[in-house]
């Protein structure tokens, strides 16, 4: 099991919309940056990869251009273990982790053409045997 948590959400754009394979549907952010989605593990968990979707064709200047993935065993101690500058990104894109973290934290620093609101299509965290290791929340089954 796992807790997320996201640092803002329009409504009918929060986990659920994050975890759908409905490419329609996103998460969308409603503050001011940085945005980030928070991962606590309820156990020590080996990450290989995250793997976000993003459309730039869709979402122009919601799209994420700077994101940084922190991971760590405690909250406090979070260290940065990629930052990557993005142009204009479509589909999949993956993040090499290769950590094990009780906590992980996943950061848009910045958006294309300086948008404040970010746009997230899918996330999917996979282990080292790249199974998507997220949990939908119970809540959100029923739905």
């Amino acid at each position: 099991m796992m807790e997320i948590k996201l640092s803002s959400f329009k409504r009918d754009h929060g986990l659920e919309e994050l975890f759908s394979d409905d490419m329609s549907e996103f998460w969308h952010t409603d503050d001011s940056l940085p945005h980030y989605i928070e991962i606590t593990f309820q156990k020590l968990t080996k990450v290989s990869n995250v793997i976000l979707t993003l459309m730039y064709s869709k979402d122009d200047s919601y799209t994420p251009s700077i994101i940084e993935i922190r991971v760590g065993m405690t909250r406090e101690l979070l260290e940065p273990v990629c930052n990557v500058s993005l142009n204009e990104p479509e589909g999949d894109i993956s993040f090499i982790i290769n950590q094990e973290c009780f906590f992980m934290q996943i950061i848009i620093l910045s958006n294309h053409q300086d948008g404040k609101d970010t746009h997230v299509r899918r996330l999917k965290i996979l282990d080292h045997k790249m199974r998507d290791i997220l949990v939908i929340p119970e809540c959100l089954m029923n739905k």
